[in-house]
Parts: structure tokens; C-alpha cells; sequence
């Protein structure tokens, strides 16, 4: 039996024991065998500012990068991450809503609308008009 383990296994080993040390990365959607020996992690997230890819690099080490795309008035950031864990590389990469100009993000706006019956008012908090 060989004991040479082909780039996959290496990353799904690293999958492995990435999770049993911080079960809270599960949120993640990880890929392997995407590109060989290359653990893929991927969060749209409604909330918060990419913490789970801070999570990410206080076990597996290395920097996280930050940056801010906009459309329109719409402001996503990503903060992603690019290292070596287990002996295999790493990618991770997590977006997230920031809010516009008054303060309100999509899922802010979308959690004020949603139910309301065309034709009523909806009353936006602070000076968000």
C-alpha cells in the first residue's frame, strides 16, 4: 500500500483537522479538489465585518486583507486570506454589507421592506431617507 497522499487527500486532511480545531469555520463553504491541493473557503455573509476570516488566520497564521467593492449606493466588504496550513495552501474569503452614506445596509433596508404593503410608508431610522 502506498503512502504517498495525492494533493486532495492532503487538502481534505487539512479540512479535517482545521474543523476539530475551531468547529465554528463549519459556517464556511469549503472546497476541495478544486485546484489540486488547494483548500477553498467561501461566507457571503448578511452580517458582520468577515471575523470569520480573522478566525481563520489566528490558526492557520498569515494576514487577512481587507478591501471595499461599491455599486451604486450598495458597499460590500471582503476580507480574504491567503496561506499555508497542514502543509497545504489556503484561500478563504468572506463578503459582507457595509452600510451606505445613511448608515443602512441592503439587509437593513430589505428587513424594513419586506412584508410591507405597496402603497404604505416605511419609517427609516436616523436621517436615512
Amino acid at each position: 500500500m502506498s503512502t504517498n497522499v495525492s494533493p486532495e487527500q492532503a487538502a481534505a486532511a487539512a479540512l479535517v483537522k482545521l474543523l476539530a480545531a475551531r468547529p465554528e469555520l463549519r459556517s464556511i463553504v469549503w472546497t476541495v479538489g478544486e485546484t489540486p491541493g488547494v483548500l477553498r473557503g467561501r461566507q457571503i455573509a448578511e452580517t458582520g465585518n468577515g471575523e470569520i476570516v480573522d478566525a481563520c488566520a489566528e490558526l492557520m497564521g498569515g494576514t487577512v486583507a481587507r478591501a471595499v467593492l461599491s455599486r451604486d449606493s450598495d458597499r460590500q466588504g471582503i476580507a480574504q486570506l491567503v496561506t499555508d496550513y497542514a502543509g497545504v495552501s489556503v484561500d478563504v474569503w468572506a463578503s459582507y454589507p457595509l452600510p451606505d452614506t445613511h448608515g443602512l445596509t441592503s439587509t437593513d433596508l430589505h428587513q424594513i421592506l419586506v412584508g410591507r404593503p405597496i402603497g404604505t410608508l416605511a419609517l427609516l431610522p436616523g436621517d436615512a431617507r
